[in-house]
C-alpha cells in the first residue's frame, strides 16, 4: 500500500515539473530520484508541446482503458525515466536527448500504430521508422540547431547511443525502464528493490551488467512475467487489434486523418471514437471493453485462432569471477522460466470466441 502511495505521488509531481522559469535549472521527480536539469537544450525540450502531448499517450495503449493495472504509466514518464538512467549512469549530453525524445513519435494508443500501418519487424516498431520525420514535423532540429546539436545526433536507432539501445536479451536504457515500471504496476518489485536493483548495475566499454545474480533474476523476471501477462499476452493483442480496426475504419469514413493519428492524443481520439455511431467502431469498442466476456485463451490446437508473441524476456550478463556470464547459465530456475515462456510465446495461444464477434 504504502509503495502505490509513493508510486501515485510520483505520477502526481512528473507531470508537473518543478521550475519557476525557463532560465531556472528544472527539477524533475522520477521513481529514481530527484534530477536537476541545468543544459538549456534540456529545459527547452522538456517544455516543449512534443514532451506536453506525450504525457497523453498511454505507454500499454488501448488496454489502459480496460485493464486497471496498466494505467498511470504514459509515454512521458517512460521517456523521463529513460533519460533520468541515462543521466544517472553517465551518458553523453546528446545520448540523454536521444533517450528523452526516443519515445516521442509514437501514435495514439502507442503499438497500435504498428498494427494500423501493419508493421511487421520484429527489430523495431512503426514509430521508430517515422522518427527523424516526426522530429522534423515538430520542428525539433530547429530547435536543436539553435543549440549547435544536429538532429541525426540524437536519433536513438543511429547505432551510436549503445546505453540506450541494445539487442534483446541484453538490458538498455530503454528496456530497463520499462520493466522497472512495469514491476511496480505488477507489484513486482517496490520502490527499494528498484534502489538495490539499481546500485548492483553496471555499464561499462558499451555493456550492461549486474555485480550479483541475485539483482538480475529479480529484474529478469519481471521482463518474462509481463512477456507473458502484460504487453505480450493474448488480451493485449485482442485489445490492440480492435482498437486499430476502429482507428482505421474511421480513417476511411473521415472521421479522423492520418495526422490525427500521429499527433492527437489517447483521449480525444478515443472520445471521438465512442461518441459515433458507425456500426463497425462501436462493434470494436465493445470488444474492446468486454474483452473478458467475448475471448478464453486455451491452447493452440483448441484457439479459434493463434496470437504469438516476440520474446521481450532480457537475459542479463552478471559479473563472476570467469568474467560476464548470462543469467541462465548461472541460475537454472531462471533458465527454466525462460524456456517456458520462450516457448510459449513462440507458440503462442489459443484464442475461443465465447459470442460472435462482428
Amino acid at each position: 500500500m504504502i509503495n502505490r502511495l509513493y508510486f501515485t505521488l510520483f505520477q502526481l509531481f512528473i507531470i508537473f515539473p518543478l521550475f519557476s522559469s525557463i532560465d531556472q535549472p528544472l527539477v524533475v521527480p522520477t521513481i529514481y530520484g530527484n534530477f536537476e536539469v541545468v543544459e538549456p537544450v534540456l529545459i527547452d525540450l522538456f517544455n516543449n508541446s512534443t514532451m506536453e502531448r506525450i504525457k497523453h499517450i498511454h505507454q500499454y495503449g488501448a488496454t489502459d482503458y480496460v485493464i486497471p493495472q496498466n494505467k498511470n504509466y504514459s509515454r512521458y514518464e517512460h521517456c523521463v525515466g529513460v533519460w533520468a538512467l541515462l543521466k544517472r549512469y553517465g551518458a553523453t549530453l546528446e545520448e540523454q536527448i536521444a533517450g528523452l525524445l526516443h519515445d516521442a513519435s509514437h501514435t495514439v494508443f502507442s503499438h497500435v500504430g504498428d498494427i494500423l500501418f501493419d508493421h511487421r519487424s520484429l527489430h523495431s516498431s512503426y514509430q521508430d521508422d517515422i522518427h527523424e520525420w516526426y522530429l522534423m514535423q515538430q520542428q525539433i532540429d530547429q530547435l536543436l540547431a539553435r543549440h549547435h546539436i544536429s538532429l541525426h545526433a540524437i536519433l536513438h536507432k543511429n547505432g551510436k547511443h549503445k546505453m540506450l539501445e541494445q539487442d534483446l536479451p541484453d538490458i538498455c536504457a530503454d528496456r530497463l525502464e520499462y520493466n522497472l515500471q512495469a514491476g511496480l504496476l505488477t507489484n513486482l518489485l517496490t520502490l527499494e528493490d528498484i534502489a538495490t536493483i539499481l546500485d548492483d548495475l553496471r555499464y561499462e566499454n558499451e555493456t550492461w551488467f549486474f555485480r550479483n545474480k541475485e539483482s538480475a533474476k529479480k529484474l529478469a523476471l519481471v521482463s518474462l512475467f509481463n512477456t507473458e501477462h502484460v504487453w505480450g499476452s493474448p488480451q493485449d493483442r485482442f485489445i490492440n487489434q480492435n482498437m486499430a480496426c476502429a482507428l482505421k475504419r474511421a480513417l476511411q469514413i473521415g472521421l479522423l486523418t492520418e495526422h490525427d493519428i500521429h499527433f492527437s492524443t489517447d483521449d480525444v481520439v478515443w472520445n471521438i471514437l465512442c461518441s459515433h455511431d458507425d456500426s463497425i467502431i462501436t462493434s470494436c469498442f465493445n470488444n474492446i471493453r468486454c474483452y473478458q466476456e467475448i475471448i478464453t485463451i486455451t491452447s493452440p490446437e483448441k484457439g479459434d485462432f493463434i496470437v504469438t508473441n516476440k520474446l521481450r524476456g532480457i537475459n542479463p550478463l552478471v559479473k563472476t569471477d570467469n568474467g560476464l556470464i548470462r543469467l541462465t547459465d548461472l541460475n537454472e530456475e531462471y533458465k527454466s522460466e525462460y524456456e517456458r515462456v520462450q516457448k510459449q510465446v513462440t507458440q503462442g495461444w489459443g484464442v475461443c470466441l465465447k459470442i460472435e464477434v462482428e
